[in-house]
Order: C-alpha cells, then structure tokens, then sequence
C-alpha cells in the first residue's frame, strides 16, 4: 500500500484497490525456516490472495543478503501499487546518499527530469509537503542507499536490480489518508523511527485527469499481477578518513 496521491483519491483507487491496503495492514505470518546461516519468513497476504517470502542470509562478515519473493495467488486482483518490504530506523540515521535518480523524488512516469547520479541530503528534507499528506519522497533506479547517523555509521542497501526507495523520518502510516481536514502536511514532523521502503517497483502517479479512470497511470507504468522476487544486501557502514 501507498500513500495515497491526489490522483489516486480522485480517480477512486480507495475503493477499486482497497485490497493492497487490507493485504499490507493484515498480512499473516506462515511460519519461519532457519538453517545455519540463512532464515525464510513466509506471510500469507489475507485469506489466499497472495504470498510473500523473505529470506535473510547473513555472511561471516555481517552483510545481509535479502530475497523477497511475491507470489499473487488470486488473478482477479487488481494491480499493486507497490511490491516490496518496509523497514523502520532509528531517527539518528538522518543522514542520506544514494546512487540513483534525483536530487527531488522520482516516479515511473515522473522520472524523465530526474538525473541518474551521485545524490546526498538529510532525511527529513525528503517529504515535500503537498497540502494534504500523501505519497513523497520515492527515488527510482536506485542502485544503492546508504543511511548514517552523524557519527558516520549507519547502514548501506544495494540492489541486486534498480530499486524503487524511499526514507522519511516518520512512520510512513502518517502519508495514509485521513477524513478531510483532520490532518495537513504541517502535521508531519520528524517522529519516532524513521520509515525506509525498499521496493522492487512503484506504480506511477498518473493524472491525465483527477477524477476518473482515465486519470490512472499509463499501462507501461503499472505494476502487473505477477510473481516478483528481487534482491539486495544490506550492509554496515562506518565514517572513512
């Protein structure tokens, strides 16, 4: 689930994709297989909708290889607005650099303006604040992040592939939408453990229009019905002289 856009309310993706929310807010957990250097979590997504396995393999020198694996199980479903997994981080982890498109957000069809390069900033100048809460800050063709803390040390998150990230100092629940006028972008503020998505994709933002289907992202920027496994490690990082 996502945050949802201004287009997104409009063109009625609440309802049409309600689904994804109940899938990401209620996800189950299957069961949990260890071996010696290696652990699998399998969720089920609601009751036969889909499946989501994520194994974490861990090197003698503490790196972290992360397979996730997304499986649909039902083909009447509508299509995902994100695939991939959501970490929480510690609010001194402010300091951001990544390799990928930038120096604003990036979308996969808001990207064409967006340079592929060597980027870096603070998390919390990530959110742009729209006058209602929604979807901000997501970087596309990421091929690494790093996070750090002002000490220098923090955590680094490569790509097998290109990744969809996104990293905002507060929960990422505070972008879902509220009723009307109970909640503005002046209400976010830096809060408790920062949110960081590592995606394998997000659907574009679409708005052709704001108020009916046509306003939807093009088919070439949605994200099918399909199964997805991607990959990326993730690895400890210290300030170099």
């Amino acid at each position: 689930w996502r945050g949802l856009t201004d287009n997104d309310v409009g063109i009625g993706l609440a309802k049409s994709h309600a689904d994804w929310k109940h899938y990401s807010t209620t996800r189950r957990l299957l069961g949990i297989d260890s071996g010696p250097d290696r652990i699998k979590v399998r969720y089920a997504l609601g009751e036969g909708g889909g499946r989501f396995d994520i194994t974490y393999q861990m090197a003698a020198d503490g790196q972290v290889d992360v397979t996730a694996d997304f499986v649909p199980l039902k083909d009447d479903l509508p299509d995902p607005l994100r695939v991939g997994l959501r970490f929480d981080f510690d609010a001194a982890l402010d300091g951001l650099n990544w390799y990928g498109r930038g120096p604003w957000e990036s979308y996969a069809d808001r990207k064409t303006g967006a340079a592929l390069g060597l980027y870096s900033g603070s998390v919390r100048a990530q959110y742009h604040d729209y006058a209602r809460p929604q979807e901000s800050g997501n970087k596309t063709d990421v091929r690494w992040l790093s996070l750090s803390d002002a000490s220098g040390f923090g955590v680094r998150v490569s790509g097998a592939q290109p990744l969809s990230v996104n990293a905002l100092p507060f929960p990422y629940e505070d972008l879902y939408m509220r009723p009307q006028g109970t909640w503005k972008s002046s209400d976010i503020v830096p809060r408790g453990d920062g949110a960081l998505l590592v995606d394998i994709a997000q659907a574009g933002v679409g708005g052709d229009t704001g108020w009916n289907s046509i306003g939807r992202p093009l088919v070439k920027y949605r994200i099918p019905l399909q199964p997805v496994s991607y990959r990326f490690r993730l690895t400890a990082t210290e300030k170099t002289n």
